[in-house]
């Protein structure tokens, strides 16, 4: 469960290269959402993802998976 955070990866990219558009779709591309609430949410749902990722490393070297690299 905790690393299909990782299925969500381009996702910040996309949002990234899309940030500088004045229209920002609402969810399903139905209508449009203002920036702010659209980036906020979005924010949010990283944060968690990103507790899921946080715990996928750790459980990873129990589950007898190398561990993770750091990317030092």
């Amino acid at each position: 469960m905790c690393a299909s955070a990782l299925k969500y990866d381009w996702l910040a990219l996309l949002m990234l290269a899309r940030a500088d558009e004045a229209r920002q779709s609402a969810y399903g591309g139905r209508g449009e959402a203002p920036v702010e609430r659209r980036y906020r949410e979005r924010g949010l749902g990283f944060a968690f993802l990103a507790g899921w990722a946080a715990e996928a490393r750790e459980l990873a070297p129990l589950l007898g998976f190398p561990p993770a690299p750091t990317g030092r």
